[in-house]
């Protein structure tokens, strides 16, 4: 009779100990004047990022993020992390936050989010050149291509374990 419940807490326990993340993509879009959305567009290509979402009940540690274009996985050179802010210890100033320069960026608390942009040039340069070279082998537009299944953001902890996001 305690069999049961002593398996079931057992198997509660370690589902409850594991890194749980959800991992995104992100497109950003803009409006134009007669309603139409557009993808934002940067000087090498569609502008895409990642957003990350820490579902564990302990802080959680990104070591690595990137993409998987058509199979070929791009690691992120220089990925930029959200900053995170604090409360500004100084009362008259109209800066209710300001940067904390303390925080670790890579660190994701439990229940929190962030999210991960490519702004450097070289980073740019080399997703823009694999997603065009998959655009073009199945014949579609890098925004098709981009918000197809076969684009996939990806991260890694510091555990080892890899997260990718579902296709759109």
């Amino acid at each position: 009779f305690t069999g049961v419940p002593a398996l079931l807490l057992f198997w509660w326990t370690w589902q409850r100990d594991q890194e749980r993340l959800i991992v995104q993509k992100l497109v950003w879009f803009a409006t134009t004047i007669d309603g139409k959305r557009i993808h934002l567009r940067g000087g090498s290509g569609p502008q895409f990022g990642i957003l990350i979402r820490n579902r564990s009940l302990f802080p959680v540690h990104v070591s690595a993020a990137g993409f998987q274009i058509d199979g070929e996985v791009i690691q992120l050179e220089h990925p930029y992390f959200e900053s995170k802010m604090k409360k500004n210890p100084d009362p008259q100033s109209n800066r209710p936050y300001i940067p904390d320069e303390d925080a670790d960026v890579r660190e994701i608390a439990s229940q929190a989010s962030t999210k991960v942009s490519v702004h450097d040039p070289t980073d740019q340069v080399t997703l823009s050149a694999v997603l065009s070279a998959a655009a073009e082998k199945h014949k579609v537009s890098a925004e098709d291509m981009l918000m197809s299944g076969k684009v996939m953001a990806m991260v890694a902890t510091e555990t080892g374990r890899i997260f990718t996001s579902l296709p759109l």
